[in-house]
């Protein structure tokens, strides 16, 4: 009788896992609750909390792999989960958002003196703000987003964190109920507290946000005279200056490219030009000596005028068709006056056009664009610094046949 062959079987060595290599378990909770445990040990003391990390939390946990968790309870109290709340609702009142309004530059200076000594962390803090922000709708009320935004400035200030993190103020999330500007506001006022607008204005650029600040604002509330009058409400003087600063300079900016498009197409009539021109000086966008300017400029720019030795007939001929236009503008002494500089300057700014002042200047007195004593003054006393020997030189014979012209309409007179 024949026996069964027993089945086949595996067999082999079985590698037993070395304790060196065996992977050890990531528990951020466990890290957190012994955080938690030693912060609310020294209390809120901030000397005491910054020792503690430095002494004990660095060489008893292994605060380099959980660095993340460390942030977040030091800045919020607890470990921001995906969504932003705070996962299983477990934190502490000592941290960051939870401090009093005075002890925001103290307890922020916890975190400089502890990335100052602990390098690594640096990037991770610069992450962690950039998290948070992205979150501070859920994670944070109004008040605790303010003292978020003072630290934000503090931090930066120090260098220690990358300007472009504030870019993400521009979320469409963060812009509702103005989650952004309760935040951006906290961080200018910190700023403005402790250095110059300047160097504000410098970081803003940095982080690619709009000068103009309309970026922050939701979009019903991005009209510059709302954001101006909110930073007045504010107290906040200077970002109202600087609003007004930007409402210039988009003024401005409208008034060139608006100017261009005149000088440039044809279609357009020197009245057509004359009524924008005097509308915008009227209503305060531009003043009438820039005004002048930027036609003279884009006049004298819109062709290749220049030839081997002097600038062509064709020159003068074009800024002669918008002589009108100028003396719509420029009716008093005064602006004449600095009419005349602008136009000095211009051509000592453009060395190709340096043989012209004296032509384009007769040219305007013989149409009335520039009176006699204006011209008189300006070669007196009134001229720009800029080439004035070279202008100077090119004008007096004009000025000399001006003055002995006045002095025999004088005698006529009395005769």
């Amino acid at each position: 009788m024949s026996q069964k062959q027993p089945k086949p079987t595996l067999s082999g060595t079985r590698n037993k896992t070395r304790k060196r290599d065996e992977k050890e378990r990531y528990e951020p909770q466990v890290f957190r609750d012994a955080i938690i445990s030693g912060l609310e040990d020294v209390g809120n003391n901030h000397e005491q909390i910054l020792k503690y990390l430095c002494d004990t939390a660095t060489g008893k946990l292994d605060v380099k792999r959980y660095g993340e968790t460390l942030l977040d309870v030091l800045f919020v109290g607890g470990i921001i989960s995906a969504g932003g709340s705070i996962e299983g609702g477990i934190r502490t009142n000592i941290c960051l958002i939870r401090q009093e309004n005075e002890m925001v530059k103290s307890f922020t200076n916890i975190f400089i003196q502890f990335i100052r000594r602990y390098k690594w962390l640096q990037n991770s803090l610069g992450e962690e703000i950039r998290k948070i922000i992205k979150v501070m709708r859920v994670c944070c009320n109004e008040t605790e987003r303010a003292l978020l935004g003072s630290s934000t400035a503090l931090l930066l200030m120090e260098g220690i964190i990358p300007p472009n993190l504030l870019s993400g103020l521009t979320q469409d999330h963060l812009l509702k109920d103005d989650v952004s500007i309760s935040f951006a506001t906290s961080l200018f006022r910190t700023w403005l507290q402790e250095k110059d607008m300047s160097s504000l204005t410098s970081t803003l650029k940095k982080a690619t946000i709009d000068p103009s600040l309309q970026d922050i604002f939701p979009p019903p509330k991005r009209n510059l005279d709302t954001i101006q009058k909110y930073f007045a409400e504010q107290g906040l003087n200077e970002m109202v200056q600087h609003v007004k600063s930007q409402r210039a300079h988009n003024n401005r900016k409208a008034f060139v490219a608006r100017i261009k498009t005149f000088v440039n197409d044809d279609e357009y009539k020197t009245t057509e030009l004359t009524s924008y021109m005097s509308d915008a000086i009227k209503e305060q966008r531009v003043t009438a000596p820039y005004a002048l300017n930027i036609l003279f400029s884009a006049v004298a720019s819109c062709g290749d005028w220049a030839n081997a030795d002097q600038i062509s007939d064709d020159f003068y001929q074009e800024m002669r068709h918008y002589h009108p236009v100028f003396k719509g503008i420029a009716k008093s002494e005064k602006l004449q006056i600095e009419f005349m500089n602008k136009i000095q300057e211009f051509c000592y700014d453009n060395i190709e056009f340096m043989k012209c002042f004296q032509k384009l200047i007769f040219n305007m007195y013989q149409d009335n664009v520039i009176e006699e004593d204006p011209i008189i003054q300006w070669h007196k006393s009134h001229h720009s610094s800029k080439g004035h020997t070279e202008f100077l030189t090119q004008m007096t014979k004009f000025v000399v046949w001006l003055e002995n012209a006045e002095e025999e309409d004088t005698e006529d007179e009395e005769d």
